[in-house]
C-alpha cells in the first residue's frame, strides 16, 4: 500500500488510485475483482468495496450483477447537487416522460387479469414466456407482414437482456462480435461482460459502409449487432441495398446479426421502413422491448429465433431468471389484444413528429454553417458532428451549469477517441418550446467559448 495516499483513510486512497486509472481506461473496461483488488493492495475485502461505492457514486464505474465492475462512459461530468438541481433541459434520455404513459389502459388490463386468473396469475412463468402473450406479439408483426411462429418467440426483461442472452449463446471468451461505430453502450456492456473482443464497422446515414464491413469479416466474426432503422445515437437508416448486402454477407461467412428494433414504430415518413428480419430469419436474431415506446419499467421484449437456436435461448433464460413476470406479461397480452397499443404509437407519432420539426428548425437556426446534421426520419435521436479538433464534453461543461444536458460522442465509441466532436441529442423528454431553448443555449455558450 506504499503508492497510496498515507494521510487519508485506506478506502479513499484506494477510490483515488482507481479514480486515476479509470480515467485512462477505455469504456466498458472490467475492473479487477474485489478479491483481486484486496490482494494487490494489502486490503480487506470490505475496503475494496467501500472504494468501489466512491466511484458508483461518481458515475465514473458501473456494476453488472455477477459480471463485476467496469469503467462507465465518460458521460455527463459529476454534477454536485445544486447544479443537479438546475437541470431543465435534459437532452440525454431516451424514453418518453411519465405523462405520456398508458397509465388508465395497462391499469384496466391488470384489473382483468386479476378477476380473471386469480393466484395464477402469481405463478412462475414459463421461461420462453406466457404463451398467450407470445401469439399476440405474433399477431402484432404479421399487421407488419411478417409471418412469425409464436413457438420462436421468448419473452425477455427487456432488450438488454435479450443481447445479453445472445451474447452468452453465441461469443466464448474471445470470440469476435463486429458492431457499429458509433454504438448503443448497451451492446458494448453485454458483449464485454462475456469476454468477447469487439471491433467496429464504421457507419453512414445508410448504414454500415462496406468496405470496412468487408475487411472486418476476414476476422471470422461470429455476429454483428445492428440498430438498422432509427439507430441510436446516430438516426441513421439502412438503405435497401445495404441490408441486401449484409445478409448475403452473412450467409456467406456464416455469421448473425442481431437486429435490435428498439424504435421503429416512431417513423415521420407515411410507412414504417421494413424490417432486416424479413430479409433473413435464418440468419437475423429479431429483438424488441416496449420500453422506449411504452412503459420502460416494464421491463419486457423479446426476441425470434430461428429453431435451431430455441433450446439453448430458453436455457439460458432459465439460468439468467427462470422467466420475466408473469402478471407483467399477462396485462401486457390484454394491452395488445386491446388494440390500445396501436393508438398509442399513433399519437407518440404525432407528439414526437412535431419534436422532430422543432429540433431540425432550430438547429438550421442556430447552428447551420457551424455544425453537421440531418433531420429526423423517425425515433428520438439526432447526431450533431462539430468542427473537426472540437470536443463535445467541453461545450458540456459550458452547458450543464446553465441548466442543458446532452451525451457527447464518445459516450457511443468502440474504440478510445472517437467522435469527440459529435453529440447526441434526444428529443425524447424534452418538450417543444425547451428544445429551441436549449439548441439556443448551446450555441450561445458554443460561440462564446
Amino acid at each position: 500500500m506504499s503508492h497510496l495516499g498515507a494521510n487519508q483513510p485506506l478506502y479513499q486512497s484506494l477510490a483515488e488510485h482507481l479514480r486515476r486509472a479509470a480515467d485512462t481506461a477505455p469504456a466498458h473496461t472490467r475492473l479487477p475483482s474485489v478479491r483481486a483488488l484486496a490482494r494487490e493492495h494489502g486490503l480487506n475485502p470490505s475496503t475494496v468495496v467501500a472504494a468501489l461505492r466512491v466511484l458508483l457514486r461518481e458515475g465514473l464505474v458501473y456494476c453488472r450483477e455477477g459480471s463485476g465492475t467496469y469503467v462507465a462512459p465518460k458521460t455527463v461530468f459529476p454534477l454536485v447537487p445544486a447544479e443537479a438541481e438546475q437541470i431543465e433541459i435534459d437532452f440525454t434520455t431516451g424514453t418518453p416522460t411519465p405523462e405520456f404513459f398508458p397509465v388508465d389502459e395497462f391499469k384496466a388490463a391488470f384489473n382483468t387479469v386479476f378477476d380473471r386468473d386469480r393466484g395464477q396469475a402469481f405463478a412462475y412463468p414459463e421461461p420462453q414466456g406466457y404463451s398467450p402473450l407470445r401469439h399476440s406479439i405474433a399477431a402484432y408483426l404479421a399487421q407488419q407482414g411478417l409471418t412469425v411462429n409464436p413457438d420462436h418467440v421468448h419473452i425477455t426483461s427487456g432488450a438488454q437482456q435479450a443481447i445479453f442472452l445472445l451474447a452468452q449463446l453465441l461469443l466464448a471468451p474471445g470470440a469476435l462480435a463486429l458492431v457499429e461505430s458509433p454504438c448503443y453502450p448497451g451492446a458494448l456492456q453485454a458483449f464485454q461482460a462475456v469476454g468477447a473482443r469487439i471491433a467496429g464497422v464504421p457507419l453512414g446515414q445508410t448504414g454500415l459502409r462496406l468496405a470496412p464491413l468487408q475487411q472486418a469479416l476476414r476476422h471470422a466474426p461470429r455476429l454483428i449487432y445492428t440498430i438498422p432503422n432509427f439507430h441510436n445515437p446516430t438516426g441513421a437508416v439502412y438503405s435497401a441495398d445495404i441490408r441486401k448486402q449484409l445478409v448475403r454477407l452473412a450467409r456467406e461467412r456464416d455469421f448473425y446479426i442481431i437486429e435490435d428494433d428498439h424504435i421503429s414504430e416512431l417513423h415521420y415518413t407515411s410507412t414504417r421502413p421494413p424490417l432486416l428480419w424479413q430479409e433473413a430469419p435464418d440468419r437475423v436474431l429479431f429483438v424488441k422491448s416496449f420500453s422506449k415506446m411504452f412503459m420502460p419499467g416494464l421491463r419486457l421484449g423479446f426476441i425470434v429465433v430461428p429453431g435451431q437456436l430455441m433450446p439453448r435461448v430458453n436455457t439460458a433464460k432459465q439460468t439468467v431468471d427462470i422467466g420475466s413476470s408473469g402478471l407483467t406479461q399477462r396485462a401486457l397480452d390484454l394491452y395488445l389484444r386491446s388494440g390500445h397499443w396501436n393508438t398509442h404509437q399513433a399519437l407518440l407519432r404525432t407528439i414526437y413528429r412535431e419534436r422532430a420539426q422543432v429540433l431540425y428548425n432550430a438547429l438550421k437556426r442556430h447552428w447551420q454553417g457551424t455544425a453537421v446534421f440531418h433531420p429526423l426520419r423517425g425515433g428520438m435521436n439526432c447526431w450533431v458532428g462539430l468542427p473537426k479538433g472540437a470536443r463535445a464534453s467541453e461545450l458540456l461543461k459550458l452547458t450543464a451549469p446553465q441548466g442543458v444536458l446532452f451525451s457527447p460522442g464518445d459516450d457511443f465509441s468502440v474504440a478510445r477517441q472517437e467522435y469527440r466532436n459529435f453529440l447526441r441529442i434526444s428529443i425524447a423528454g424534452t418538450f417543444p418550446e425547451r428544445i429551441e431553448r436549449g439548441i439556443a443555449l448551446m450555441a450561445r455558450r458554443w460561440h462564446r467559448g
